[in-house]
């Protein structure tokens, strides 16, 4: 019998809450615009909307496992040119949680901290860097064929994706365009 300690639980549910708000944060609706900065960092609420049905579902499940109301509802939008929208509506505590998780989760990742860590504390943050990755790309998708990079919406998240590269080793580039941050996965020969 496998017994699981209340601290390990914990952390697998802060790595999940984080992965949920990383994927509301990719969506592009919340982006770290001037608005959103002057009312104190407030994010964007439900409904969530994406265009790839597979992120939708993962951000319902994890917040359903959060103990959060979630559905997802898909519709068809466009008039020439059809496409569809994936949109997650939540409860309204879902937002604070998200807030809260994506808080909690960047600070772990970017800030400096006071103390030596742990091997506990940084498996932990080596399991929030590959959350960040695996929402970022849930949320874009696989790579278009030419296309030089991932787009990201904001400095923030692009600065947690860094982070996450180097503890996860991936050699990573960010450079700022219109409509956000250009991140380059540099192929390792170029990287050393």
């Amino acid at each position: 019998m496998d017994i699981v300690s209340s601290g390990e639980r914990y952390r697998a549910s802060t790595v999940a809450a984080f992965e949920a708000a990383v994927l509301v944060r990719c969506t592009g609706v919340c982006g770290g615009g001037g608005r959103a900065r002057a009312l104190g960092g407030s994010r964007a609420r439900s409904p969530y909307e994406f265009n790839r049905g597979v992120a939708a579902e993962r951000l319902a499940e994890l917040l359903r496992t959060a103990g959060h109301d979630a559905s997802v509802h898909r519709y068809t939008a466009g008039t020439r040119h059809r496409y569809e929208i994936f949109r997650v509506l939540a409860d309204d505590e879902a937002a604070a949680f998200l807030d809260r998780a994506w808080a909690q989760g960047y600070g772990e990742l970017c800030g400096a901290p006071a103390e030596p860590r742990s091997t506990r504390q940084l498996r932990h943050s080596r399991q929030l860097a590959e959350a960040a990755w695996r929402g970022v790309l849930m949320v874009s998708g696989p790579a278009r064929s030419g296309s030089p990079g991932l787009r990201v919406p904001d400095l923030d998240i692009a600065t947690v994706l860094m982070r996450a590269g180097r503890m996860m080793r991936l050699p990573v580039r960010m450079s700022t365009r219109p409509g956000g941050q250009l991140l380059l996965v540099m192929p390792a020969s170029v990287a050393a």
